[in-house]
Protein backbone atom coordinates (compact mmCIF):
# COMPACT_ATOMS: atom_id res chain seq x y z
CA UNK A 1 0.00 0.00 0.00
CA UNK A 2 1.43 3.40 -0.95
CA UNK A 3 0.60 6.07 1.64
CA UNK A 4 1.89 9.50 1.74
CA UNK A 5 1.19 11.31 5.26
CA UNK A 6 -0.12 14.90 5.44
CA UNK A 7 0.78 17.23 8.53
CA UNK A 8 -0.88 20.35 9.68
CA UNK A 9 1.60 22.81 11.03
CA UNK A 10 0.61 26.14 12.93
CA UNK A 11 3.74 28.10 14.36
CA UNK A 12 6.30 26.15 14.11
CA UNK A 13 4.42 23.03 15.84
CA UNK A 14 2.81 20.11 13.98
CA UNK A 15 -1.15 20.34 15.31
CA UNK A 16 -2.12 17.18 13.58
CA UNK A 17 -0.89 14.12 11.00
CA UNK A 18 -3.16 12.32 9.35
CA UNK A 19 -2.61 9.53 6.53
CA UNK A 20 -3.62 10.78 3.00
CA UNK A 21 -4.57 7.47 0.91
CA UNK A 22 -4.01 7.97 -2.36
CA UNK A 23 -3.54 3.96 -3.26
CA UNK A 24 -5.27 1.02 -0.87
CA UNK A 25 -6.04 -2.62 -2.03
CA UNK A 26 -9.99 -2.82 -3.49
CA UNK A 27 -11.86 -4.07 -0.76
CA UNK A 28 -12.37 -7.82 -0.60
CA UNK A 29 -15.99 -8.93 -1.69
CA UNK A 30 -17.43 -12.58 -2.69
CA UNK A 31 -17.22 -13.08 -6.56
CA UNK A 32 -19.63 -15.72 -7.88
CA UNK A 33 -20.56 -15.14 -11.24
CA UNK A 34 -21.67 -17.45 -14.35
CA UNK A 35 -21.38 -16.41 -17.71
CA UNK A 36 -22.98 -18.54 -20.69
CA UNK A 37 -20.55 -18.08 -23.30
CA UNK A 38 -23.45 -18.73 -25.96
CA UNK A 39 -25.32 -16.08 -24.68
CA UNK A 40 -25.68 -13.19 -26.62
CA UNK A 41 -24.75 -10.96 -24.61
CA UNK A 42 -21.55 -12.84 -24.38
CA UNK A 43 -20.95 -13.35 -28.18
CA UNK A 44 -17.74 -10.57 -28.20
CA UNK A 45 -15.51 -13.40 -25.97
CA UNK A 46 -16.40 -15.83 -28.94
CA UNK A 47 -13.65 -14.08 -30.44
CA UNK A 48 -9.82 -14.04 -29.00
CA UNK A 49 -9.02 -10.52 -27.37
CA UNK A 50 -12.85 -10.11 -27.15
CA UNK A 51 -14.18 -8.48 -23.85
CA UNK A 52 -17.48 -7.40 -21.91
CA UNK A 53 -18.08 -5.72 -18.75
CA UNK A 54 -20.31 -7.79 -16.13
CA UNK A 55 -22.06 -6.97 -12.73
CA UNK A 56 -20.08 -8.25 -9.60
CA UNK A 57 -16.81 -7.59 -7.56
CA UNK A 58 -17.05 -4.06 -6.25
CA UNK A 59 -17.48 -2.02 -9.53
CA UNK A 60 -17.74 -4.60 -11.78
CA UNK A 61 -15.78 -7.07 -13.80
CA UNK A 62 -13.91 -6.68 -17.15
CA UNK A 63 -14.08 -9.92 -19.06
CA UNK A 64 -11.35 -10.80 -21.80
CA UNK A 65 -10.76 -13.92 -23.98
CA UNK A 66 -7.00 -14.21 -24.06
CA UNK A 67 -6.75 -17.49 -26.31
CA UNK A 68 -8.91 -20.28 -27.36
CA UNK A 69 -9.20 -21.68 -23.59
CA UNK A 70 -8.26 -18.68 -21.39
CA UNK A 71 -10.26 -15.77 -19.95
CA UNK A 72 -8.98 -12.79 -17.78
CA UNK A 73 -11.08 -11.13 -15.21
CA UNK A 74 -10.32 -8.02 -13.59
CA UNK A 75 -11.88 -5.47 -10.61
CA UNK A 76 -12.92 -2.65 -12.83
CA UNK A 77 -12.33 -0.46 -9.66
CA UNK A 78 -9.12 1.46 -10.21
CA UNK A 79 -6.31 0.56 -7.52
CA UNK A 80 -5.54 4.68 -7.43
CA UNK A 81 -8.17 6.44 -5.05
CA UNK A 82 -10.84 3.28 -5.06
CA UNK A 83 -12.93 5.26 -2.92
CA UNK A 84 -13.45 7.91 -5.45
CA UNK A 85 -16.76 7.64 -7.50
CA UNK A 86 -15.34 7.65 -10.73
CA UNK A 87 -12.16 5.48 -9.83
CA UNK A 88 -13.54 2.87 -12.79
CA UNK A 89 -11.57 1.38 -15.48
CA UNK A 90 -12.49 0.17 -19.06
CA UNK A 91 -10.99 -0.71 -22.19
CA UNK A 92 -9.90 1.35 -24.44
CA UNK A 93 -11.38 1.26 -27.62
CA UNK A 94 -8.22 -0.01 -29.60
CA UNK A 95 -8.62 -3.26 -26.91
CA UNK A 96 -4.66 -3.11 -26.27
CA UNK A 97 -4.90 -1.48 -22.90
CA UNK A 98 -7.13 -0.56 -19.98
CA UNK A 99 -7.85 3.11 -18.66
CA UNK A 100 -8.98 4.98 -16.42
CA UNK A 101 -10.15 8.11 -17.52
CA UNK A 102 -10.88 9.81 -13.52
CA UNK A 103 -6.68 9.94 -12.88
CA UNK A 104 -5.58 8.70 -16.31
CA UNK A 105 -3.59 5.30 -15.10
CA UNK A 106 -3.51 2.83 -17.92
CA UNK A 107 -3.19 -0.70 -17.47
CA UNK A 108 -1.14 -2.88 -19.64
CA UNK A 109 -3.82 -6.43 -20.52
CA UNK A 110 -2.30 -8.15 -17.70
CA UNK A 111 -3.33 -5.45 -15.26
CA UNK A 112 -0.18 -3.67 -14.57
CA UNK A 113 0.10 -0.08 -14.48
CA UNK A 114 2.09 1.62 -17.23
CA UNK A 115 1.35 5.51 -16.57
CA UNK A 116 -0.49 7.51 -14.52
CA UNK A 117 -0.50 7.84 -10.71
CA UNK A 118 -1.42 4.22 -10.13
CA UNK A 119 1.56 2.10 -9.08
CA UNK A 120 -0.30 -1.02 -7.60
CA UNK A 121 -1.96 -3.97 -10.42
CA UNK A 122 -5.35 -3.91 -11.00
CA UNK A 123 -7.33 -6.70 -8.82
CA UNK A 124 -7.64 -10.24 -10.56
CA UNK A 125 -9.98 -12.75 -9.92
CA UNK A 126 -10.00 -16.47 -10.86
CA UNK A 127 -11.66 -17.62 -14.09
CA UNK A 128 -12.75 -21.55 -14.73
CA UNK A 129 -13.84 -22.62 -17.92
CA UNK A 130 -16.24 -25.56 -18.33
CA UNK A 131 -17.87 -26.68 -21.43
CA UNK A 132 -20.18 -23.45 -22.85
CA UNK A 133 -19.58 -21.74 -19.09
CA UNK A 134 -17.39 -19.33 -17.77
CA UNK A 135 -16.86 -19.05 -14.02
CA UNK A 136 -14.81 -15.85 -12.10
CA UNK A 137 -14.77 -16.05 -8.19
CA UNK A 138 -12.60 -15.45 -5.88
Amino acid sequence: MNKKTFCLLGLGFVLACAPAIEESEIPNVPVNVEINLRAIDSAPLQLVGGYIYVDGGVRGIIVRRESQNEYSAFERNCPYRPQDACALVEMNDTGFYMEDLCCGSTFDLSGFPTAGPATLPMKKYNTSLSGDYLFIYN
